[in-house]
């Protein structure tokens, strides 16, 4: 003898970024790429004070925090998304152009991870 769930249930949708499945006594959650889970802590160290900071979404869609540094020093605190999403994958830009004396433009790239990170900027005299 066999036994067959004999209904479902599904609440949600995909658009909400949540959906709910029960059949049988199963539960289950998914998650699409622009659910945050979990926030991430970017030291940023060696700035020139007046310093422009730009991160944003390497692909150039998504503009995550802009900010003009004050002092040598300056931490950001960011969402982190499901794995595989094109937030996480980070362009970090800084720029001293605005007063003498002016600095190049400095660039990187990082990976946002869950927990911290620190990130030496070299801004070169122009």
């Amino acid at each position: 003898m066999s036994m067959l769930p004999t209904g479902n249930f599904v609440r949600g949708g995909y658009a909400t970024g949540r959906i709910a499945h029960v059949s049988f006594l199963s539960l289950g959650v998914c998650r699409v790429p622009t659910d945050p889970i979990g926030t991430t802590t970017i030291t940023f160290t060696n700035v020139i004070d007046g310093s422009s900071l730009q991160i944003e979404s390497q692909d150039g869609s998504t503009t995550l925090h802009n900010s003009v540094i004050s002092g040598t020093t300056k931490s950001v605190t960011l969402q982190v998304y499901a794995p595989g999403s094109p937030l996480n994958a980070l362009r970090i830009k800084v720029r001293k152009g605005s007063v003498a004396p002016f600095y190049q433009p400095y660039e990187t790239l990082l990976t946002a991870v869950v927990g911290s990170a620190s990130v030496y900027v070299s801004q070169i005299p122009d």
